[in-house]
C-alpha cells in the first residue's frame, strides 16, 4: 500500500507543531520543580496581651504551632525559632505582629529567609479569630489568609487550617514571592547612584575569611566589595598604597541547620573602610544568611551577600569623607 508523501509530511508537521507546543511548557515545570523551596521564618504573632480576653501568650504558641503545620503542609525551609529569636535578639530586633517592608528586608538579610510569617491573634465577642500575613523580604508584597475559632475551645483545628491556607500561599505564589531584581542588581544600582558625579579613584580590598567546616578556596566577600566598585567604575589596585580607598576586614561562614539536601549558614563580615592616608572613615559589620543545596555553595553564598551588603556602606562612607573635607 503506497502512502501519500503530502500525508507523510503533514503528520510530521502536526507531531513537530506539538512537540514545540509542549517543550516550554514542560521546561517551565522543570524550571519549577528544580527552584529550590522557599526559605520561612514564622515570627510571634501579636495577641492582645494587654486586653482582658485571656489570650496572654497565644500569639508565641500560635507561631510555634504553625510552623510545626508547614514543616507537614508545605517543603519550605524553616528558620528554627530559637535560632530566630537568638538573631532577633543579636540586632535588637523584637518583632511581632506588623512587620514593616524595610523590617522585612532586615530580617531576610540577617537569617536568609525569602517569606516572614506574622499575624495576630484577637477575639470577636466569642470567637478567636488568626490572621497571618505571608511577606516576601524581597518585594514587599503581602499575601493574608485567616481561622477562627470559639473562644475556649482548642486552637488546633484553627491552626491546621491556618497552616494548610498558608503553606498553599507559598506553594502558588513562589514568583511573588522570590521575584525583584537580585541582591546583586539591586547593590550594583545602590553603589552607582552614591558614586554618581564623583571622579574614577582607586580600591584595594583584603578580606581574609574562614568557612569553620571546610577550605577557601578564594575569598567571596572580597570579590563581591571588588567586583561592585569595579563595576560603578572604579579601578581595583593590588597594593594598599596605590589606593584611594582601602577596605580591610575578616569574614566567617558557618553552617547551622540541614534540611534533606538544604543547607542554612549563616555568615558575618566585619569591615574597614580607610582613606589614602590611613584614616578610618567607616567601621561596622554585617550578618546574614543563605540556603543552597550544598554545604560549600551556602557558606560561599553567604559571604558572597555579605560582602554585597557591605559594599554600598563603604561607598557612602567614602561620600560622607569627602563631603566633611
Amino acid at each position: 500500500m503506497m502512502i501519500s508523501t503530502n500525508r507523510i509530511c503533514s503528520s510530521t508537521l502536526v507531531a513537530l507543531a506539538g512537540t514545540f507546543l509542549i517543550t516550554p511548557t514542560l521546561q517551565a515545570q522543570e524550571e519549577k520543580d528544580a527552584a529550590p523551596p522557599l526559605s520561612v521564618a514564622v515570627l510571634n504573632f501579636e495577641d492582645g496581651s494587654n486586653e482582658p480576653n485571656g489570650l496572654d501568650g497565644v500569639g508565641a504558641s500560635v507561631a510555634a504551632l504553625l510552623q510545626v503545620n508547614l514543616t507537614v503542609h508545605s517543603d519550605a525551609i524553616l528558620v528554627e525559632r530559637a535560632e530566630l529569636d537568638e538573631i532577633l535578639g543579636e540586632q535588637e530586633l523584637t518583632l511581632s505582629g506588623s512587620v514593616s517592608a524595610d523590617q522585612a528586608a532586615k530580617i531576610g538579610q540577617l537569617t536568609g529567609a525569602e517569606v516572614l510569617i506574622s499575624g495576630r491573634v484577637f477575639a470577636v465577642q466569642d470567637r478567636i479569630h488568626l490572621v497571618a500575613k505571608v511577606i516576601s523580604t524581597s518585594t514587599s508584597r503581602v499575601f493574608g489568609a485567616t481561622a477562627a475559632y470559639d473562644n475556649g475551645k482548642p486552637l488546633d483545628g484553627a491552626i491546621e487550617n491556618l497552616g494548610k491556607d498558608v503553606a498553599k500561599i507559598i506553594k502558588d505564589k513562589v514568583a511573588d514571592l522570590r521575584g525583584g531584581p537580585s541582591l546583586e542588581d539591586r547593590t550594583l544600582a545602590s553603589v552607582k547612584k552614591t558614586l554618581e558625579g564623583q571622579p574614577v579613584k582607586t580600591v584595594y580590598v583584603h578580606v581574609p575569611e574562614t568557612i569553620i567546616q571546610a577550605a577557601v578556596p578564594d575569598p567571596a566577600a572580597q570579590t563581591e566589595i571588588a567586583r561592585t566598585f569595579e563595576a560603578a567604575g572604579w579601578k581595583m589596585v593590588e597594593s594598599e598604597k596605590d589606593a584611594d580607598l582601602v577596605v580591610r576586614g575578616e569574614a566567617f561562614a558557618e553552617t547551622g541547620v540541614r534540611r534533606g539536601n538544604l543547607w542554612f549558614t549563616r555568615a558575618r563580615l566585619e569591615f574597614k573602610a580607610l582613606d589614602r592616608d590611613g584614616k578610618v572613615l567607616k567601621t561596622d559589620r554585617v550578618v546574614v544568611g543563605n540556603v543552597d543545596l550544598t554545604q560549600a555553595v551556602s557558606a560561599k553564598g553567604a559571604l558572597q551577600k555579605a560582602g554585597l551588603l557591605a559594599t554600598p556602606t563603604i561607598a557612602q562612607a567614602w561620600i560622607d569623607a569627602q563631603k566633611g573635607e
